[in-house]
């Protein structure tokens, strides 16, 4: 995302992620709260390193990047969410505590994967093989399904591991290491998601613009299951069409694969509520599996794109979570 921030090693708080599943059952029985989009439920005593089933969509995600942040109140005051990120820096272990807890609350994890100050190169050519393959095994021991992105907004020039830092060329030798060591561990329990941010044709190439079109960073149909695209409501004049119509297309061009919003939000003030309604009647109106929203107020981010506190703002992700799942019912 291009708005100055650095998300670092910040995970989704642990110490509530237990009472998730508590909360889930309550909103789903209170026939006032909106309906909640089903998830494909997880058993964690299921056969270990299952392909994961289909998940159920449209789907409704949320990061939350802020330490000691309460996904419960999120849960109460907005909608249970079905995808929770969590950017975790390369070099960290895998948390199957978590991803269990998300599971059995009947969510997935999406883990951002971020290759912060680790050169690609290397990953590429084998030097971080034992680390890579613990953590698919660990994965693979959690029995339970993952979402994983590798580097994302590659196609910008914000992070380390992005346009002008490295090359298309290592990006990709790098993703399909990964892809074939998680394979070779036998985790098969892993839904692959580039992720890239969106670009505007008549922008790139000019200077300071930083991002490159999504293809040049593109591993290849085999080693891909989902697209992740990220685009934020910055300027007042930002709508779904002007944000991702274009990278849609294009996207579509590259590869017949599920794209999910992957990182997406609108600042508070007085638009962020139309420009809630904007997302989502772009969303009902394309083939996105879903949307996951920036919940976060980090210092390193020059906007607060938090939705607890704004009532009018709430009211209208609500009732687009509402209308995904009527029309996700429609025959």
């Amino acid at each position: 995302m291009k708005i100055g921030r650095v998300l670092g090693g910040v995970v989704v708080a642990l110490v509530i992620i237990p009472v998730i599943a508590a909360v889930v059952t309550v909103r789903f029985r209170d026939p006032g709260s909106p309906p909640r989009l089903q998830a494909h439920h997880v058993d964690a005593s299921s056969t270990a390193c299952a392909k994961p089933a289909p998940i159920s969509h449209p789907l409704i995600g949320v990061a939350l990047d802020t330490p000691g942040r309460s996904l419960t109140k999120f849960t109460q005051a907005v909608v249970p969410p079905q995808i929770l990120a969590q950017y975790l820096p390369f070099k960290d272990s895998y948390d199957s505590n978590l991803a269990r807890r998300i599971a059995q609350a009947g969510g997935r994890l999406l883990v951002q994967w971020d290759p912060k100050s680790v050169s690609l190169r290397r990953i590429a050519n084998g030097g971080w093989d034992p680390y890579i393959t613990k953590f698919a095994r660990d994965v693979c021991a959690a029995r339970v399904p993952i979402v994983l992105s590798f580097g994302h907004e590659m196609n910008g020039n914000w992070y380390t591991w992005g346009n002008t830092k490295a090359s298309p060329r290592e990006f990709k030798a790098a993703w399909r290491r990964l892809h074939r060591l998680f394979a070779k561990a036998g985790a098969r329990n892993v839904t692959w998601c580039w992720d890239v941010n969106t670009w505007q044709p008549s922008l790139t190439g000019k200077a300071n613009y930083g991002i490159t079109p999504a293809r040049r960073w593109w591993p290849g149909g085999r080693y891909v299951d989902w697209i992740g695209l990220d685009a934020y409501y910055e300027t007042p004049y930002d709508t779904f069409h002007s944000l991702f119509n274009y990278p849609l297309r294009a996207l579509h061009r590259i590869a017949h694969k599920p794209v999910l919003i992957a990182e997406t939000a609108a600042a508070q003030g007085p638009r962020q509520a139309r420009q809630i309604r904007n997302l989502f009647s772009g969303i009902r109106r394309t083939n996105v599996i879903g949307a996951v929203w920036f919940d976060s107020n980090n210092p390193n981010v020059r906007e607060d794109w938090r939705l607890e506190g704004q009532r009018a703002a709430i009211a209208a992700f609500r009732a687009g979570a509402r209308s995904l799942a009527l029309i996700h019912r429609s025959p």
